[in-house]
């Protein structure tokens, strides 16, 4: 979903979507996992975001569906020429995994992905994903039982 972060960069995407290059403009690693834990912590759809200079990105993570939205950055008003809207069939609970794997996996490169040219807070950068990345793998083993067959949602 998330690629290893490359100088202030990270391209995400999910099944069946483009590929869309996010910058560290936005605190992704931080933002991502506080908004994915307070999902599966409420049990209801929730937004993180991203900016692609230029263009804004949203993704809508439903119970059973990612919807992404790609605008641009502007206040003018917004024509179905450009936007982008794909949606993807990743439920919540995929979403979260996928996204505990990806910083996990590159646990280094996203403990200084804010400002990824001054190394001053890696350590406690480190130490505060890694307690977020417990959380959240906690609330993914909580919560299996809620996306598993034959169960939906009101």
């Amino acid at each position: 979903m998330l690629t290893k972060p490359e100088a202030g960069w990270s391209d995400f995407s999910l099944d069946g979507t483009s590929v869309y290059p996010l910058s560290y403009l936005d605190n992704i690693p931080f933002n991502w996992l506080d908004d994915a834990i307070h999902g599966l912590e409420t049990l209801n759809p929730f937004c993180v975001k991203g900016f692609m200079e230029p263009g804004r990105f949203i993704c809508v993570i439903s119970f059973w569906n990612c919807h992404i939205i790609c605008e641009d950055e502007d206040r003018d008003p917004l024509t179905p020429q450009n936007t982008i809207h794909e949606i993807s069939h990743t439920s919540m609970l995929q979403f979260c995994q996928q996204l505990y794997d990806d910083i996990s996996e590159n646990l280094d490169g996203w403990a200084c992905w804010y400002d990824y040219a001054s190394k001053n807070d890696f350590e406690t950068n480190k130490e505060e994903l890694t307690k977020k990345l417990v959380r959240l793998k906690e609330l993914i083993a909580e919560n299996e039982e809620h996306f598993g067959e034959n169960r939906g949602f009101l």
